[in-house]
């Protein structure tokens, strides 16, 4: 039995039978004119496959997620000009619905949840509109510029577990924020999150200036063990969004909500901060801070420790003498760092290099700096391994953890040095220390999650896994790559493919890991190609292997790797 992971969309034509009634030779006309003009062109350009047609209605099958819902709302949008001149009760309108899961394959016809799914969502679209599953919207990412409504978790007819689905919003300019329909939470969970605090004036310095303030407030929060803080990723979603501080408390399911301002005028720096009680919507706590821009982390401080002491009876928090004790670079230095932050991926880690040259001339002797060069060279050793790479993420962690030993993200980094350096003993005691100094550092929580993986423990990472996401509701695409290796290494195909799909194969070895989920679910021809494409990046097939297999301890997991590989078709 072949199968295979598909994006299914389902169409259906609204009320059909009533068309057909008024006028039946009109309608089906109309329909085929839609069809063959419009619908057929589409879904060829988008490289999809009709599976079958259903009378007044179609199932297509893509083999990406992204194809189907681009092609959905090309279909959705054009349809809306066709019927611009014609009487509403004469128009054809199409209901769609799409979803990302496994399906059987039986000769050209399709079976299975994936199917039924997609076909039960589309009931739930409105006239001339799209439904999605939340699997689709979260493998879509930012790859097309459209927005989401959430209608909630949904039952659907014969399936056994609630499914949230989304509406895709297809009027250019509008905000799904402000028109989105909140579940209700069943409960409030005790936490807080604190939102990327907004800019008074439009220079890109003070963005970045407001982006710091918000994250470095997340981070000292986060230290306190008591205190459920909402992860940077998962706030820093409703940047520029229009929405308020009880619906982003809602969604992220915390109690608390911390929102702010900041203003930059020559030297001078203001800050507003304001925390809210989400269930209430009272103001529990609000000030305004005006001091001196070499005072900022001064003001960062004062606003966790106030925070901190409001919350305190209500959570039984551990209030220490200052929120925090470690030494901060010079303004200059930071602002730097602020910079090259958003640089620090795979693809754009050179514009970060030059800006951390600059905050390490400016002010050497501070571990924020090394962390960041180390974080660099991680990113690009991933993507090349080249020891040059690893070397300098192990020797700039190591700087950072003489400099502060209560860095957590530096111990996190050298954590994962070491890990990769098969020394996993200390590797553990490093990444174990990140967590004990920054119990909500997500980081480190992943790192350690990945460290449990290489060691044999993958059921344990995959709960500490879990964990993270109540932290981090909206992950970053690297969760799911490690996710998706921790459910190939428990057997889970499926599930791993699922994972797997939710982010963008941003390195190489993501198609070897791929080819063994695939070749292992019978999909040979498909592993065959995930395993030419590794090696269209790592020409060589042994460095292939060996970087596959080596960085396990576990023999049994290296034996499963190895043997996964094999079958997929990767040379010896």
């Amino acid at each position: 039995m072949e199968r295979r992971l598909s994006a299914i969309l389902a169409v259906d034509v609204v009320g059909y039978s009533r068309l057909m009634e008024i006028n039946e030779v009109a309608t089906l006309a109309a329909f085929k004119n839609h069809r063959s003009q419009l619908i057929e062109p589409l879904i060829s350009q988008h490289h999809g496959r009709i599976v079958k047609l259903t009378g007044d209605g179609m199932l297509v099958e893509f083999p990406s997620v992204v194809n189907a819902v681009d092609c959905a709302a090309g279909i959705q949008r054009e349809m809306r000009q066709r019927n611009a001149d014609v009487p509403h009760e004469q128009r054809i309108e199409f209901r769609m619905g799409i979803n990302l899961g496994d399906v059987i394959v039986d000769g050209d016809d399709l079976f299975g949840d994936g199917v039924n799914i997609a076909a039960r969502v589309e009931s739930l679209a409105p006239p001339g509109g799209i439904a999605v599953t939340g699997w689709v919207k979260e493998s879509i990412g930012n790859n097309l510029q459209l927005e989401f409504e959430d209608t909630g978790e949904q039952t659907l007819k014969n399936i056994g577990r609630l499914v949230r689905i989304y509406n895709v919003v297809l009027d250019a300019g509008s905000s799904p924020m402000t028109r989105m329909t909140i579940p209700a939470a069943a409960h409030w969970k005790t936490g807080i999150a604190v939102l990327p605090f907004s800019t008074m004036g439009s220079s890109t310095e003070q963005d970045y200036l407001a982006e710091g303030i918000s994250e470095d407030i997340i981070t000292e929060l986060s230290r306190f063990r008591n205190l459920r803080v909402i992860a940077r990723n998962s706030s820093f979603s409703f940047k520029s969004k229009d929405i308020d501080g009880g619906a982003a408390a809602r969604m992220l399911n915390v109690e608390y909500i911390a929102t702010g301002s900041v203003r930059r005028s020559r030297s001078r720096v203001r800050v507003a901060v304001q925390l809210t009680h989400a269930p209430s919507g009272g103001e529990v706590w609000a000030e305004r801070y005006d001091r001196e821009l070499t005072d900022i982390f001064a003001v960062q401080d004062e606003v966790v420790r106030t925070i901190v002491v409001t919350l305190e009876a209500r959570l039984g928090l551990a209030i220490a003498d200052s929120a925090r004790s470690r030494n901060m670079p010079s303004l200059a230095a930071y602002e730097c760092l602020l910079l090259a932050r958003k640089y620090v991926t795979a693809h754009e880690a050179e514009r970060a290099m030059p800006l951390v040259e600059r905050a390490l001339s400016l002010d050497p002797d501070h571990s924020l700096t090394h962390s960041m060069l180390s974080a660099i060279c991680y990113v690009r050793w991933l993507a090349d391994p080249r020891d040059e790479y690893l070397d300098g993420m192990e020797a700039a962690a190591r700087r950072a953890v003489a400099l502060d030993n209560g860095d957590s993200k530096a111990h996190a980094y050298l954590g994962m040095a070491l890990t990769y350096r098969k020394r996993f003993e200390l590797a553990g005691s490093h990444l174990q220390r990140a967590i004990s100094l920054n119990p909500g550092d997500t980081h480190a929580m992943g790192y350690y999650s990945e460290w449990l993986l290489r060691i044999g423990k993958a059921e344990a990472a995959l709960a500490m896994l879990d964990e993270l996401l109540e932290r981090d509701p909206i992950p970053p695409t690297w969760y799911w790559e490690v996710r998706g290796l921790v459910l190939l290494l428990l057997g889970r195909y499926v599930d791993a493919l699922q994972a797997y799909s939710r982010q963008y194969k941003q390195f190489w070895y993501i198609h070897g890991y791929l080819a063994i989920c695939l070749v292992r679910l019978g999909r040979t021809e498909e592993a065959r190609s995930e395993i030419e494409a590794a090696l269209s990046v790592m020409p060589d097939p042994q460095a292939v292997r060996y970087q596959l297999v080596d960085e396990f301890e576990d023999p049994e997991y290296r034996k499963f790797i190895d043997e996964g590989l094999t079958l997929a078709g990767l040379p010896k």
